[in-house]
């Protein structure tokens, strides 16, 4: 028995010491390190366009590190839903020969896979992506699974662009009556992506911050919806835009515009989407027996717009009382004619109260003089003022000073006919001045003094936002005009 025992050891030791143990799992690296997908998200919904085939699509994922120096390969692995992993729907090396955390496929090269799997042009298939990286020793999956949802590509549109009106902040005044002005729309032609497949155009429209997919109004494009450009006339516009709930045509509706183009099943919206605000201009006329110009609406005096308080307009003029009084208009024709014009005049038994249907003429305002008429036509009022019928200089460069109460009569101008005055005024050089239609700074209402400056150059008169006039630089009498 003690001479068995020894010799077992020996036995033991000799085997132990004949065996070569593989330690390069450790020393090599071979352990991968942990990764997760990064993009498409998860729920991504791809349509493939027949019409734009080599749109790329690129998935990603995190670089799983190895624990030393092998780097592994990759391979994108797709399942349908409730399917296996272990027996993969679809699966390809990614990016580089499998080493790029990537893969790039085109849109003709995910159609030609699903068709492989006869998947149905235009049918949608629903699948779990994931990715698995492989160094040779280890095999490790992403910790995550991403759901995508692709539809095979059928019917298609090539990508356009807008070409006008162009995104700008600049306001477009339009006249919101004329049914022969037009606004005009136009971009690229796309290509369907079946031959002899035909496309159509809708003109969507969305406020600022709306969205496309709700617009505020739409329209199909000229010709049925075949041709590339849609025009529209200023009073269908500004019809629709009141029936979206953009009734103030005085205060500049903000809208976003995009084009979608359907082919078959298909619809694509332009690759842009252009921004313009538009201004509804409604010119107001005055005209009646006591104006200047009678009862002739093609010679109606045109007033002013209130820039301070869109929907106002006013102008300076002499009225003669005893001829039947005055009315406004929005057009110089009177309503039944091609302009569909409208015209205002005193709501029966409230002077001051504006009517459009069943009214009377403005005739109770007073004696014979020149007058500061004001029309509010968002608030149907009027206003007929004497004190404010006439029109002077005041500021540093005059005698009086920045007074209103100490410029009138010597610093007034003479009435020369409707919205114009002229007078001489004596001006200190190098100084400045304004012109003002009342003896006392305005109080920011209707019926308040107005006061009118230069604007962005010289000769441009504004009332809102205005500079002081530069007098010249020499002092003397200087001739004075304020033509409105």
């Amino acid at each position: 028995m003690k001479k068995i025992l020894p010799l077992f050891l020996l036995c033991l030791l000799t085997i132990v010491s004949c065996k070569k143990y593989d330690y390069s799992i450790d020393s090599k690296g071979e352990a991968l390190g942990t990764f997760k997908m990064s993009s498409p998200s998860s729920n991504t919904m791809i349509v493939l366009n027949s019409a734009t085939p080599n749109v790329k699509v690129k998935l990603s994922w995190t670089a799983s590190t190895p624990g030393v120096s092998v780097p592994p390969t990759y391979k994108w692995v797709a399942i349908l839903k409730g399917g296996d992993f272990a027996a993969p729907y679809l699966e390809m090396v990614s990016d580089n020969n499998g080493l790029a955390p990537t893969l790039t496929l085109t849109y003709k090269q995910i159609d030609d896979l699903l068709k492989a799997k006869t998947i149905a042009e235009g049918v949608k298939v629903d699948l779990i992506w994931s990715v698995f990286a492989d160094n040779g020793s280890v095999k490790v999956k992403s910790e995550d699974e991403f759901n995508v949802s692709i539809t095979r590509a059928g019917d298609g549109v090539s990508n356009f662009v807008l070409y006008g009106p162009l995104s700008s902040t600049t306001v477009v005044e339009i006249n919101p009556n004329s049914t022969t002005e037009m606004l005009n729309f136009k971009w690229q032609k796309s290509v369907a992506g079946k031959i002899g497949s035909a496309i159509t155009y809708k003109v969507k429209f969305i406020s600022e911050n709306g969205n496309f997919n709700t617009p505020l109004f739409q329209f199909v494009s000229n010709n049925n919806g075949s041709d590339s450009t849609f025009s529209i006339s200023n009073k269908d516009f500004d019809a629709a835009l009141t029936a979206a709930g953009l009734a103030d045509q005085a205060t500049p509706a903000v809208l976003k515009w995009s084009v979608e183009a359907t082919s078959g099943a298909f619809t694509k919206f332009s690759d842009y989407v252009n921004q313009f605000s538009i201004k509804r201009e409604v010119k107001l006329f005055m005209v009646g027996g006591d104006t200047p110009i009678g009862w002739t609406a093609e010679d109606a005096i045109q007033m002013i717009p209130d820039a301070s308080n869109p929907g106002t307009y006013f102008a300076y003029i002499k009225l003669t009382t005893g001829n039947g009084g005055f009315k406004f208009l929005n057009q110089r024709q009177w309503p039944g004619g091609a302009l569909n014009s409208s015209d205002w005049g005193m709501k029966p038994g409230t002077p001051g109260d504006a009517a459009e249907q069943g009214e009377s003429n403005i005739e109770n305002y007073g004696a014979t003089g020149i007058y500061r008429v004001t029309f509010d036509q968002k608030n149907l009022k009027y206003y007929v003022e004497a004190d404010k019928g006439r029109m002077g200089a005041v500021g540093g460069a005059t005698p009086k000073g920045w007074s209103p109460p100490d410029i009138f009569p010597t610093q007034g101008l003479f009435y020369v006919s409707a919205n114009k005055f002229l007078g001489f005024v004596n001006l200190q050089g190098a100084s400045e001045y304004k012109f003002i239609d009342n003896d006392a700074w305005g109080n920011g209402t209707l019926t308040g003094s107005r006061d009118y400056g230069k604007g962005a150059t010289d000769g441009l008169m504004l009332e809102s936002q205005e500079s002081n006039i530069n007098s010249p630089a020499s002092t003397g009498d200087y001739r004075l005009i304020w033509d409105g």
